[in-house]
């Protein structure tokens, strides 16, 4: 810290130009660009020349100062480390706000806010060469008139954020470490323990799933959940423990239920299940198969060179189903091509609420089907078992209204007052008929390949790049609604698609290759370079793991694009 004191002090009331000796280290030694602060090492780094005094502030804090463990897979101690810090540092930011000045004239500091899910996130990695967690802070130093740097004002600030940090690791509690170890440890031994016995979701008993309103929060004074006997499995764990709780196999379930008896809380439980959640979410053990998508209708998404055939025999206006494309969809056609898409990107678990679906896309009954005997639709009743005996994708509704889908259903949940019961069983001596008309198996659209726009400019870059409120990502001309794609709930997330999108759109050779595993392979790129690799160019963003289906999903909503579901296709057109 001394030798930072004494090469910034003669910067104060010098140009903002002076501070790119931080992070210009073109014939410097790098070693002269670290700091110290008692046993953590810092440096800068910088986001670009024009506005000189924004840096990034990297603090190194050595593993045996946090917990010195076996690290199989970092990502419960980073959750637990930016828990940590995050409110500590964002709170000291807050009392160098001085709304009496310009802006540019406070000292600012953020780093990387966090939620109830454990993921990897940018904003603190462990370094697993070094064996250090690194810290990032989005620092920017404060300015005299705009022009000239503050020298003082910026090492007070640095002396206190390194104070600060220093202060946390004493207070680190290991105990709560290990409790984030444990319990992520579970989490990934549920998983594969679901997957190698053909179960698509667990719900633990004494899991809380109600949320508070408004909030991701457990709501307080519910009932836990509960399994049904019949459907109780209990799971064995490595260091000699088991759970147990509600075990949904692959297939078909319906989970039904009155107004306010907890069916569609179950679901969304379900949906976040995707993600590892940190102790006391109340969530911690509702564990999803991590392709499961939630499918909606969704009104005006434009479709591209989608082939319906799977849901439609024809449309009204004559246009060709195999190839179809529309800037405007119906609900019908949103949910078809919806599910298409999703089967397209390799997810193997479709979850459905019928509050959130198109009435005469999800079911047509037996009178309806012979007063109407034309009609283009072809139901999701008539597809669901397809779906699953020949694709492997199971599905699971919520339905309140109709009783067509138990005939088609493996299992029957009944959700009473937040209580779930199992009536398979009696859903079987009801009087429930299939349809009378089976349909063909359809072709499923199984490639799918995004062709960016021919360019000769040898540096490709975008003038506009904004994400609207967790609603709109916008690039230039391109914009997607990422509305209804609720698996996506951070501006973290966000900001990692942005990253992936701007490589696709200007990268020729994507177009060359199916657009599930081109993103794949991108997202392989951002982990194995620490979430800062060289093509990430706005180093600021916080990034937060997403799947690639979620990534695919948000593409195929992207207005201007141009697709195709031929790789020949494809390949001309580049």
């Amino acid at each position: 810290m001394k030798r930072l004191k004494a090469l910034m002090g003669p910067m104060q009331g010098h140009s903002k130009s002076n501070l790119h000796w931080l992070y210009n280290t073109s014939g410097v030694n790098a070693q002269e660009k670290i700091f110290y602060y008692k046993d953590m090492e810092f440096w800068f780094s910088g986001i670009n020349h024009r506005n000189s005094e924004k840096l990034l502030l990297y603090i190194s804090i050595p593993k045996d100062t946090v917990y010195d463990g076996i690290y199989e897979d970092p990502t419960p101690i980073e959750s637990y480390l930016l828990n940590h810090f995050g409110p500590i540092i964002n709170d000291l930011s807050k009392q160098y706000m001085n709304t009496a000045k310009n802006i540019r004239e406070k000292a600012q500091f953020t780093i990387q806010t966090t939620n109830e899910h454990m993921i990897r996130r940018s904003g603190l990695i462990y370094d697993q060469e070094k064996e250090k967690f690194i810290l990032k802070v989005n620092f920017n130093v404060p300015l005299v008139n705009a022009l000239s740097v503050n020298a003082k004002a910026t090492l007070r600030a640095l002396q206190d954020i390194m104070n600060n940090v220093s202060e946390e690791i004493a207070k680190i509690d290991r105990v709560n470490i290990e409790k984030y170890i444990a319990v992520y440890s579970k989490q990934q031994e549920i998983r594969r323990y679901i997957k190698e016995h053909k179960y698509c979701v667990f719900v633990a008993d004494g899991s809380i799933l109600p949320r508070e309103k408004d909030t991701s929060q457990p709501m307080r004074n519910v009932v836990p959940f509960v399994s049904p006997d019949t459907l109780r499995i209990t799971i064995p764990f490595s260091d000699g423990s088991q759970m147990t709780g509600m075990g949904i196999k692959n297939g078909v379930t319906v989970i039904t239920g009155g107004g306010y008896s907890g069916k569609s809380t179950l679901l969304n439980s379900i949906e976040m299940g995707i993600y590892n959640h940190i102790p006391g979410d109340g969530r911690e053990f509702v564990i999803t198969d991590e392709t499961a998508l939630k499918i909606y209708a969704e009104d005006g998404r434009p479709v591209h060179d989608i082939d319906l055939r799977p849901f439609f025999k024809y449309l009204p206006n004559k246009e060709e189903i195999n190839n179809f494309s529309t800037a405007q969809a119906s609900g019908s056609v949103s949910q078809a091509t919806n599910i298409i898409e999703a089967i397209c990107g390799e997810s193997k678990l479709l979850l459905i609420d019928e509050d959130r679906s198109a009435t005469n896309f999800m079911t047509r009954d037996m009178n309806m089907r012979k007063i109407v005997k034309k009609d283009p639709i072809i139901p999701f009743t008539d597809r669901v078992r397809e779906i699953y005996t020949q694709k492997e994708v199971s599905t699971i509704l919520v339905i309140g209204s109709s009783t067509e889908y138990l005939s088609y259903a493996d299992k029957v949940i009944l959700m009473e007052d937040y209580v779930a019961h199992d009536i398979t069983e009696d859903v079987k001596e009801l009087i429930i008929r299939a349809p009378i008309q089976e349909e063909e198996y359809a072709e499923w659209l199984s490639e799918r390949y995004f062709i960016p726009e021919p360019s000769d400019k040898p540096l490709h870059y975008f003038e506009y790049v904004a994400a609207e409120n967790m609603k709109k990502i916008i690039i230039d001309q391109y914009t997607i609604d990422i509305t209804m794609l609720t698996s996506i709930v951070t501006e973290g997330q966000i900001n990692m698609i942005i990253c992936v999108l701007e490589r696709i759109l200007k990268d020729q050779a994507i177009g060359r290759k199916n657009l599930i595993k081109a993103i794949s392979e991108l997202l392989d790129e951002i982990y194995v370079g620490g979430m800062n690799n060289k093509f990430i160019i706005k180093d600021e963003m916080w990034l937060e793991n997403i799947r690639p289906l979620d990534i695919f999903c948000c593409i195929n909503r992207m207005r201007e694009g141009n697709f195709s579901n031929k790789e020949n296709d494809a390949n001309e057109s580049i």
